[in-house]
């Protein structure tokens, strides 16, 4: 539970959140521009890149998608299988793409739609595999890929917590290291009530896993349909964070207008270095605290606690508990340590009402 390993990226407790900039099909089927696309995500900060490997006829049975897909939002690729054909990277374009991330810094991941996808990228030397929402539950292909032995991190949009648990549970019989990404399938969220991030640290316990989130909702936040309140990002980052995401998946474009699926509601290259910063400005805040804060020592010195004498204690008397009270400045012995001067006797009369000094007992 403690990290998992996604190629050269380490995530897991303790660490920063890794940033995931979900390329998906923005890159329009261009190799040259996914390949841009990768060096954008680094030079914005974003610690891995993910694509998605799509084989159409392994992952579609075209005539029944086409009658649930041909409509207004894909007409212009006639369904969801014409986007996917027109916009899709072929097997050898993964492998350079890959080539290419490796060379520039950046960890190559990728979602496969299908297990003929997946043992391509197996095969192509991909350290890990990322299953979408509409393939968690599907045994057929989860069982094979576990076998794979390398890392998985399985989104849990359109999931059900039954289905979830023959996932967990199959990866668990494998000893197929996995995360979870909580996730709405929804594109993009439309409600507050929609983020349910206490899923997050009730995924943790209930599979003593690491779990993220992967968010669809664009970088300039949502608004809530019931209310009308603007739900910005910065907010839904603390929250997630707060929660205990280990890390953050946000779709990514070069050009928040290219004419494709996805890009309207992902971030491009500026948005996406802002997401960065502000990720590591709520760790700061959420960090936990160690120590007394610089800015908190001007009020430590008037608001703490000295001991004081309750009676007068005549010079040479052993000091008792019944001797001792505390009052506010905190210039005297703290009070919290009147336990070692018990017995010890008043070197000079101390008055009543005195802050006692360390001069004041002969030790």
């Amino acid at each position: 539970m403690n990290t998992i390993q996604i190629g050269k990226v380490e995530i897991g407790e303790g660490r920063p959140a890794a940033i995931i900039a979900e390329g998906c099909d923005n890159h329009m089927g261009s190799l040259s521009r996914a390949k841009e696309m990768a060096q954008a995500a680094k030079e914005s900060g974003a610690d891995i890149i993910k694509f998605q490997l799509h084989l159409p006829e392994e992952e579609m049975v075209k005539p029944e998608i086409e009658k649930l897909t041909s409509t207004p939002f894909f007409s212009k690729w006639g369904s969801l299988y014409g986007f996917v054909e027109k916009f899709l990277l072929k097997p050898e374009e993964h492998a350079q793409l890959k080539d290419y991330c490796d060379k520039i810094g950046i960890q190559y991941f990728c979602t496969p739609f299908s297990l003929k996808a997946a043992q391509l990228l197996n095969e192509m030397g991909a350290e890990a595999f990322k299953i979408g929402s509409g393939e968690t539950e599907d045994l057929p292909m989860i069982e094979e890929v576990a076998k794979f032995g390398k890392p998985m991190m399985v989104s849990t949009g359109m999931t059900s917590l039954d289905e979830l648990d023959l996932t967990a549970n199959t990866l668990k019989s494998h000893n197929t290291p996995f995360c979870l990404a909580h996730c709405i399938s929804v594109y993009p969220i439309k409600s507050l009530n929609q983020f349910r991030f206490g899923t997050i640290p009730f995924l943790r316990e209930r599979y003593e896993v690491l779990v993220g989130w992967s968010d669809h909702s664009p970088p300039e936040g949502v608004t809530d349909e019931a209310s009308g309140r603007k739900i910005s990002e910065d907010e839904i980052l603390a929250v997630a964070l707060g929660a205990g995401a280990r890390f953050i998946e946000k779709h990514f474009t070069l050009d928040r207008k290219a004419d494709d699926a996805d890009s309207f509601f992902s971030h491009d290259p500026i948005t996406l270095k802002h997401l960065v910063e502000n990720v590591r400005q709520w760790e700061k805040a959420l960090a936990p605290r160690k120590d007394i804060f610089e800015d908190e020592k001007p009020v430590w010195i008037w608001a703490k606690r000295s001991l004081v004498a309750a009676v007068d204690i005549q010079e040479g008397t052993p000091i008792t508990r019944e001797m001792l009270t505390s009052k506010r400045p905190g210039t005297g012995i703290r009070s919290k340590e009147y336990r070692k001067f018990l017995g010890a006797k008043a070197a000079r009369m101390i008055s009543k009402g005195s802050l006692i000094q360390r001069s004041d007992l002969a030790l």
